[in-house]
């Protein structure tokens, strides 16, 4: 780091793998979808529905096995690396213990059905499979913290890269069938192939964690299980994962609404969400890279310097939204073309669609401003009001106004949802901006 902070270039070489890690992890979600979408537009809502449904309840063991990082980071920066192992296990023995959870969850999938007349068949199929198998992605989270919380964030890559090629190569072959060897499976043809993308990611980290340099130089090997460790790792990650969840559930909401009103609605939405998920990347990844940057920089007592790495990356920011703005507002023919190829005569949606891919742009822009300056804040431990105005902005500007308009009736288009999301955007930025001014963040933890 230079005297003044941080020069472009060691930002860059810090925040990139983190971005293309994020990036890497959101294609999972998509890949599924997009491939189906070529296979039944039915089959894509169905797994969009089951899919989103799956994550909320997944996403709290998920992060919480995440919050491995902090503990495997702190032990890494005080030189205690025959420690950087322990939080990792105590983790993968919560991971494990969640399937105590999932699997039921799973198998039960037929009878906690709280929407049965929307694409059922399908919908179950993957769900089932999904669900008994959440254990996997929270295991994987676990592993990649150890890595992560050392600074070697190009093996979660690579290992992501892998299971995301595998699990693409699998959906089209289990999707559509190779004749005389496997015959279609759609739906479940995607959710198998999603466990054996997570699973083979799992035993690439496994075998990583526990090659002869890490046992000898971290003793990966030393599993015992240590109480006081696991529970602070638990008791650090749940209400970050519980506050999360309930932003997935909003969404969630709003695409059950979406999918109750019209097979249109459905598709518009479920194409929205896949979209967001690959574009949201830069964002996620930023702000855990500003995070760890302010936070040296906090413990330095270098104010001068966080302001300047911030408008580095606000300017980032507004590089890479204009490189998001060809296909999503310049050439949205990228998108027209592959729908085109879908089954279903859809291009009835296509002014729908251009409106909801602008509006997409600009949240996006909104949203990378909002995320950047929140990891400043929570270098410094301000982490309570970002998640409070995000989530107030979402229940109350969005979600309630469309539950409004779908309960009384008159929820006849998509897009009065897709003014109010950008419109919340802007004011977390501009909440967020007050607290930043108030520099209360601006203080050491340790």
């Amino acid at each position: 780091m230079q005297k003044h902070g941080y020069s472009l270039r060691e930002v860059l070489k810090f925040t990139l793998p983190l971005v293309l890690m994020t990036l890497s992890f959101n294609l999972m979600f998509s890949v599924d979808r997009m491939v189906l979408a070529r296979y039944s537009i039915d089959s894509m809502n169905a797994v969009s529905l089951a899919g989103n449904f799956v994550v909320i309840t997944s996403f709290i063991a998920i992060v919480i096995a995440q919050m491995a990082t902090v503990f495997v980071g702190q032990y890494n920066g005080l030189g205690e690396y025959k420690k950087t192992g322990w939080p990792v296990w105590q983790m993968i023995y919560f991971s494990l213990m969640s399937l105590l959870f999932f699997v039921p969850c799973g198998l039960a999938t037929e009878y906690i059905d709280i929407f049965p007349n929307l694409y059922r068949d399908e919908r179950i199929c993957y769900q089932k499979i999904v669900m008994i198998s959440s254990g996997i992605p929270a295991i994987s989270s676990a592993l990649s913290s150890f890595f992560i919380g050392r600074g070697q964030s190009t093996i979660v890559i690579i290992a992501v890269l892998i299971g995301n090629v595998i699990n693409f190569c699998l959906d089209i072959a289990l999707v559509f069938g190779v004749e005389g060897v496997v015959p279609p499976l759609g739906a479940k043809g995607a959710a198998i192939a999603t466990v054996i993308g997570e699973l083979a990611r799992v035993i690439i980290l496994f075998a990583l964690f526990l090659n002869k340099d890490n046992r000898f130089n971290c003793a990966t090997f030393d599993y015992k299980f240590r109480k006081r460790l696991f529970w602070d790792c638990v008791r650090t990650g749940f209400p970050i994962s519980l506050t999360k969840s309930l932003g997935l559930l909003a969404w969630f909401l709003l695409l059950l609404m979406f999918t109750s009103v019209s097979r249109d609605f459905a598709t518009i939405e479920s194409v929205l969400v896949s979209l967001w998920a690959v574009f949201a990347f830069f964002s996620e990844g930023v702000a855990r890279a500003i995070s760890a940057l302010t936070a040296n920089l906090i413990g330095q007592n270098n104010l001068k310097a966080v302001k300047k790495l911030l408008t580095l990356f606000l300017k980032l920011n507004m590089i890479v939204t204009l490189i998001f703005a060809i296909p999503l507002v310049i050439y949205q023919n990228i998108f027209f073309t592959f729908l085109d190829k879908l089954n279903g005569n859809i291009a009835h949606l296509y002014s729908d669609f251009s409106f909801v891919f602008c509006s997409l742009w600009i949240t996006l822009f909104m949203d990378g401003i909002f995320y950047i300056v929140c990891g400043v804040l929570s270098a410094g431990g301000d982490t309570k009001f970002p998640m409070y105005v995000e989530q107030g902005a979402t229940w109350l500007l969005i979600v309630l106004p469309t539950a409004a308009m779908y309960f009384s009736g008159t929820l006849r288009t998509i897009r009065a949802t897709y003014v109010m999301i950008p419109a919340a955007s802007c004011v977390n930025v501009v909440a967020i901006y007050f607290r930043y001014k108030k520099m209360k963040w601006f203080q050491r933890l340790v």
